[in-house]
């Protein structure tokens, strides 16, 4: 796997919302008895970190979240006093990283001699993983008895067989599945995530057909006041012209309290993975969802380019009838939604009319499916991608889809595996999207398979009964 640069807009987007988290006003203010006391900042900002773990009482998703905020503030306080945070990791040689989680500073921070990671907690969806796969740095995350190796010991890390191997050797680890290409073009269109213009130039260089989740929150984390609508503009037309070839999807704002946007000055909320976030933020703001549309629709009329735009964070039909007036408004004709919550599933033969197209966002749709925060250190098994319960959901999502006549395409972290990319075509969905460090992974298997292949791979995961199972079974059907 190619290393990324430590610059890579994946782990920025996470670093970003978490320093907006600490310049947060009500945390400056929780600080301030204790620097007006006579602490300097460093102790004063750690004072007000405990206060607010005290305030989040045991949730232990926002206690997660505070310790990266102390990882960040460690890091702070070490650079005011000249001294080194964290352990140091030697610039030369070979290590195996292994803790019980790590905050997404400290991931951030590994360079080439930091072959691989294992951590006790944290999921497929936790930052680790994310920032690891980012990195291009094999990663093995909630590894029961991880804490009991020993410093020293050889090890095998072996993400493709799901494990850690004490003295294990590399021609014991588990073969990796070898797509070779039998097709001029993959089974079902591959695009690409981007984040802004470095990802989009990036993901021009690979197999991506275009775009399939731009994030546009990206563009806002570090604004203090709104954009004017021709400041927007040319940000999009900039990623636009630079976008590869295809259809390029763009999601409007996804933001909530826990990734927070400046100038919405989104209050803290106790579980904002259920709170005012994505398209909910239309009722407090909805000035600045108008803008963005109209923004949107400038750099589509300046570039040409075939662009479709979809809502975060939709439940109900009125949403997305509200929606679609919104982009009619703006002058948008191609519209759709991302599908992560339940809710929408059962009642999508009531959308027929109002979509162009639907794209499912696999992370949170697992996480409110198995009512289990992808973000939790202790719930990474409930938000396996493989999970049969939510593959029988993409089932009937694409199902659904294939009634109303309009396309499907998953977007999600789970696209980025080529054998489940296989069961998503043989689910019957249109396209899939990944980092643009996936794409040509991604592509090669689909263009390795045909139909008949990827329906016989879906028809073996969705008759499994765990996660486990179904991953052997598709795994089977290569080997």
């Amino acid at each position: 796997m190619t290393r990324r640069p430590l610059g890579d807009a994946t782990t920025q987007e996470i670093l970003d919302a978490l320093l907006i988290i600490l310049e947060d006003p009500e945390l400056q203010e929780m600080a301030r008895p204790h620097l007006e006391s006579g602490a300097d900042a460093p102790t004063g900002l750690f004072a007000a970190l405990d206060e607010f773990a005290e305030l989040m009482g045991d949730d232990e998703d926002f206690q997660s979240r505070v310790a990266d905020l102390r990882g960040i503030a460690a890091r702070i306080s070490a650079w005011i006093r000249g001294l080194a945070a964290g352990p140091g990791i030697p610039a030369e040689g070979t290590w195996i990283i292994v803790a019980e989680d790590l905050t997404p500073l400290e991931t951030s921070q590994f360079g080439d001699s930091v072959v691989g990671v294992i951590t006790e907690l944290g999921g497929p969806t936790s930052h680790t993983a994310i920032i690891c796969r980012a990195l291009g740095i094999p990663a093995l995350v909630s590894a029961t008895g991880a804490m009991t190796l020993e410093q020293g010991s050889s090890i095998l890390v072996d993400p493709e067989g799901n494990r850690a191997v004490v003295g294990g050797e590399l021609s014991s680890a588990t073969t990796a599945i070898s797509f070779i290409a039998q097709a001029d073009a993959p089974l079902i269109t591959v695009r690409a995530n981007i984040g802004g213009l470095a990802d989009a130039e990036k993901a021009a260089e690979t197999a991506a057909r275009g775009v399939g989740l731009f994030r546009t929150e990206v563009l806002y984390l570090s604004s203090s006041t709104m954009p004017s609508v021709d400041e927007q503009a040319t940000l999009y037309t900039d990623v636009l012209k630079a976008a590869p070839a295809g259809k390029i999807i763009i999601r409007t704002i996804d933001a909530g309290s826990d990734k927070p946007v400046p100038f919405l000055s989104i209050p803290r909320e106790d579980n904002p993975a259920l709170g005012v976030r994505g398209f909910r933020l239309t009722a407090e703001h909805l000035d600045f969802q108008r803008s963005q549309l109209t923004a949107i629709a400038q750099a589509i009329d300046a570039t040409g380019r075939d662009v479709g735009v979809m809502a975060p964070m939709v439940s109900t039909v009125s949403e997305v009838r509200e929606f679609a007036a919104l982009c009619d408004e703006a002058g948008i004709t191609q519209v759709g939604i991302m599908i992560e919550t339940p809710a929408i599933v059962p009642v999508m033969a009531d959308l027929e009319g109002l979509l162009s197209f639907v794209s499912i966002g696999t992370n949170d749709l697992s996480q409110y499916l198995f009512a289990a925060d992808r973000m939790h250190p202790h719930l990474g098994a409930l938000n396996d991608p493989w999970q049969p319960g939510l593959l029988r959901t993409v089932a009937a999502i694409a199902e659904s889809a294939r009634a109303l006549t309009i396309p499907v395409g998953v977007c999600g972290e789970s696209a980025a595996n080529p054998l489940l990319s296989i069961v998503f075509a043989g689910l019957g969905i249109d396209s899939v999207s990944v980092a643009p460090s996936a794409v040509d992974a991604v592509s090669t298997a689909l263009r390795a398979v045909d139909s008949a292949t990827a329906t016989e791979a879906a028809k073996r995961a969705l008759a499994a009964s765990t996660p486990n199972d179904a991953e052997a079974a598709v795994r089977a059907l290569f080997a």
